[in-house]
């Protein structure tokens, strides 16, 4: 099983170091794209958008698709895309390579996390989920610095074709891999019918999407609040968000073992941790030791809180249902991206101490649904 993990694993991270590459060489594209930094961040919130809205219709299109064949095709139409990227002459080319990937990008993690539940037992699913799902927070960590690095000594182009060439690769030793082991095939659900756990799958999601909606509210607009709310300097900023990203790391390493010891509560408990953290936050006002403290119990609790939830989605649908469920999942994960920054950029005209106390709320209301969901399922 550790293969076909670590293979899962390798193109978690890829797919979301090109998710997240544009954030990175922002001023750069811009200057050779000849548009404005604004217009550079369609490619970023483009990305989350198409997502959102194709996510769940590809995946009812592709349900007669065994993953295998499936997984290994998203990874190479990522790799046609990064490569239309790579050689736009223009914007709208670079933003028509980027809709593309981020299509591929929304089915390939949809069916991922239902691969993955189909793979192993029930009782080791949490852990077999944070191993893959560590690949967004070591891309956070590695992949997004050094492809950024890499850009500046060989330009944006050619990073963006190597992820390509990346991509390809991946895509080929996970078909070599996964053709080896394949995963059970989940029954389909009877034609005319409606799957049963429906609603359950779409509670816990919502419920879910409100706490991420609260985190990204914030950690949006993060670079201002470390520098205004909490007092601290500019250069100061990395350091903050390398303390934020290793307590990341850490929370989705003990995400696997929680969820699997504590398959109701854990998500609830996890949520309850992002509204601790950003209590923290609003209270850690030119008390830099406080807010610190602040920024690592967030970044351990949001580290852990998405394999949780996927974990739960996944337990409280039928086999027939994960794929959907999946798509959901990502779903709403990206439309916490992208109403948490919008609701953020509003909010944050009222103060930075409001912005946080408000994404506190919509993450306490998010906690308290999940709560109560997991009481009645009990």
């Amino acid at each position: 099983m550790w293969p076909v993990l670590a293979v899962l694993f390798a193109a978690t991270f890829v797919t979301v170091t090109a998710e997240m590459l544009p954030s990175g060489l922002l001023p750069v594209l811009s200057r050779d794209l000849a548009v404005s930094s604004g217009a550079v961040g369609a490619l970023v919130s483009g990305w989350a958008i198409t997502v959102a809205v194709v996510g769940i219709p590809l995946v009812r299109m592709t349900m007669k698709i065994p993953a295998t064949v499936l997984l290994a095709a998203t990874l190479a139409v990522l790799a046609v895309a990064n490569l239309v990227t790579a050689f736009a002459p223009d914007f709208a080319v670079a933003l028509a390579g980027r809709v593309l990937a981020a299509a591929a990008h929304g089915l390939f993690w949809a069916r991922v996390v239902a691969y993955v539940a189909a793979a192993v037992e029930p009782a080791k699913l949490g852990r077999a989920l944070a191993i893959v799902l560590s690949g967004p927070t070591v891309a956070g960590l590695a992949g997004l610095p050094a492809a950024t690095f890499v850009a500046g000594h060989t330009g944006w182009r050619a990073v963006f074709a190597g992820l390509s060439v990346l991509f390809l690769l991946t895509g080929l030793v996970l078909w070599l891999v996964l053709a080896r082991r394949p995963a059970p095939q989940a029954a389909p659900q009877p034609a005319g019918t409606r799957d049963h756990s429906a609603r359950r799958v779409l509670r816990v999601a919502i419920a879910g999407s409100l706490v991420l909606v609260g985190h990204f509210a914030v950690f949006t607009y993060v670079a201002a609040l470390v520098t205004g709310l909490g007092g601290f300097t500019t250069a100061d900023v990395p350091v903050l968000l390398l303390v934020f990203g290793v307590a990341g790391g850490l929370g989705t390493l003990v995400s696997g073992t929680a969820t699997d010891r504590f398959p109701t509560a854990a998500v609830a408990a996890a949520a309850a941790l992002v509204v601790f953290g950003l209590a923290l936050l609003a209270l850690g006002g030119d008390r830099p030791v406080l807010f610190t403290a602040g920024v690592a119990v967030w970044g351990l609790a949001i580290g852990a809180f998405p394999p949780i939830l996927q974990a739960r989605v996944l337990r409280v649908s039928t086999p027939a249902f994960r794929p959907l469920a999946g798509g959901i999942v990502i779903t709403v994960l990206n439309l916490g991206i992208a109403a948490g920054a919008a609701v953020g950029g509003i909010i944050l005209s009222h103060g930075q101490t409001t912005l946080t106390v408000v994404a506190m709320a919509a993450a306490a209301a998010g906690t308290l649904a999940l709560a109560v969901h997991g009481r009645r399922a009990e």
